[in-house]
């Protein structure tokens, strides 16, 4: 995953570019028959909200969620902020005189699409009702005019198309709850498949595999959870691959056998594919290029000899690119040491050599980040015979790569290579997002939906399954679930449950 220093350098590029196209024209990805849009569906609120009955007879109303909006239908308060992600979003006015209602069906709507719905709480509370506990309380609030108090606290949950039932703000099990509430709904993204120009067929990318990293083999946040229970959360959000960081020892052999055999176990009897990143432990930048390949191979040959039982696939290394860039955005020769390049290219030369001389059927790959597409044509000039192309992208790469017009890494990958790709790290960048929690549902989401239309992407693996608050503020907010309690209680977070009940 990229450190601080290359996020840093990300920023300072979006900021540059157009400044820097005298020294080097970059072409713009044109649109193609393959290129392929996500439109986040924007719905008007009659249509994704619909069939609205309060149980108490008030009255409601159909609105839409923007600043100075009137929020309840016997009131004149007004809403005063709006977390970006909500605004414009369809919303149920309700009647705030209803705020002492108990009932456990109280109010009824219609979705026309599988939608994250919210409710805006009194902050008050000192005690949730029932019906409101298992949602996701969001950092995100929505600001109001009225004196007595100033916002309401947002929760979500993932519904499909149909019919939802919310009880009343006083039902069974709340306590200080002083305000009636009221509700948004947001669309799920919608893919739309293109077709091919010559036949018109859609295309039909049966062999794509949505998974997800971890590192079960000894970080707390994932030793504390069985490797059953784990298999267990991916195989309900759909997902039939799962990523792992192995020091291979010198033998070839895998530490924590034990665990990694219970994974191992699980994982097939689910249909899931282990993908195993090799740590390239025995690579050293300062050895002679022929000592470099010897490392690799001997390691190659080692690892794939003692598990061609466990492994189809090995992604070999983790973002060497970054080990050997010096400037630039990395799809150039001069902006990388040209000596380290050489060194890396032979490491992995002869670390793909070494696991297809002990296991001729695997299926390698090696992996590059951002626009560093250059370290991979390096690779493959040098003789490297990897077979499919890896990547990593984040959302900060996605918005930035959008502005210099590359709207789909995917595309401008395929048009490099003539191979498979996998994007085999895929995350929300948590820091410096209020609503963190929707917008990754959102970004992972739609990602994934897009990449799938894609017929030379086989693969999005989602960084990663579990928060890992041992890790600092950052590595603490990447996972699809959260610690409640570390590490005895857990909580999907709104991510995994739009992958839960949308399937890809």
């Amino acid at each position: 995953m990229l450190k601080s220093k290359q996020l840093l350098a990300i920023t300072a590029l979006a900021l540059s570019l157009n400044a820097c196209n005298k020294e080097k024209e970059i072409t713009p990805v044109t649109a193609t028959a393959n290129t392929l849009a996500v439109n986040a569906v924007s719905t008007p609120a009659v249509n994704l909200i619909s069939n609205v009955v309060v149980a108490s007879g008030a009255a409601n109303q159909i609105s839409t969620l923007s600043k100075g909006t009137v929020y309840y239908t016997d009131r004149t308060y007004t809403i005063t902020s709006v977390p970006d992600s909500l605004a414009s979003l369809p919303m149920i006015k309700t009647t705030n005189a209803d705020k002492w209602n108990t009932m456990a069906s109280y109010l009824t709507f219609s979705l026309s699409q599988s939608s994250t719905v919210y409710v805006a709480f009194d902050p008050r509370a000192t005690g949730l009702p029932t019906w409101l506990k298992s949602w996701q309380k969001l950092k995100a609030v929505i600001g109001l005019n009225d004196s007595k108090v100033t916002q309401y606290s947002l929760y979500s949950k993932v519904y499909p198309a149909g019919t939802v039932v919310l009880g009343g703000a006083n039902a069974s099990g709340a306590a200080g709850v002083l305000n009636q509430y009221f509700v948004l709904a947001k669309p799920h993204a919608v893919v739309t498949p293109p077709s091919a120009p010559d036949t018109g067929t859609p295309i039909n990318n049966t062999s794509f595999m949505l998974g997800v990293n971890g590192h079960s083999l000894g970080v707390p946040a994932y030793t504390s959870v069985s490797p059953e229970e784990q298999i267990a959360l991916l195989k309900k959000m759909g997902m039939t691959c799962f990523r792992q960081n192995i020091n291979f020892n010198a033998d070839g052999s895998i530490p924590n056998q034990k665990v990694f055999t219970a994974l191992y176990n699980a994982a097939t009897a689910n249909g899931i594919t282990i993908l195993p990143m090799v740590n390239t432990t025995t690579l050293n930048l300062g050895a002679t290029e022929s000592a470099s390949y010897a490392a690799g191979n001997v390691l190659g040959a080692k690892l794939a000899a003692k598990n061609a039982a466990y492994f189809k696939y090995y992604e070999l290394g983790n973002e060497l690119d970054l080990q050997c860039i010096k400037s630039g955005n990395g799809d150039k020769s001069t902006d990388y040491d040209a000596n380290k390049l050489k060194i890396i290219a032979a490491y992995m030369k002869g670390l793909d050599d070494g696991i297809k001389s002990s296991q001729p059927t695997a299926k390698t790959m090696i992996d590059a980040s951002w626009l560093h597409y250059y370290f991979l044509q390096y690779m493959e000039a040098y003789g490297n015979k990897f077979d499919i192309v890896a990547y990593h992208w984040y959302s900060d790469m996605e918005t930035t790569a959008a502005r210099i017009k590359i709207p789909d890494i995917s595309v401008k990958v395929a048009s490099l290579f003539n191979k498979p790709i996998w994007f085999t790290e895929v995350g929300q960048r948590p820091d410096k997002v209020s609503d963190i929690d929707q917008v990754q549902s959102d970004f992972l989401y739609a990602f994934s939906k897009k990449m799938k239309q894609n017929p030379q992407v086989k693969a999005v693996l989602v960084y990663e399954l579990f928060n890992e608050p041992q890790r600092g503020t950052v590595e603490q907010n990447y996972g699809l679930i959260r610690w409640a309690i570390p590490y005895t209680q857990y909580t999907m977070k709104t991510v995994a449950q739009t992958f839960s009940n949308n399937r890809l």
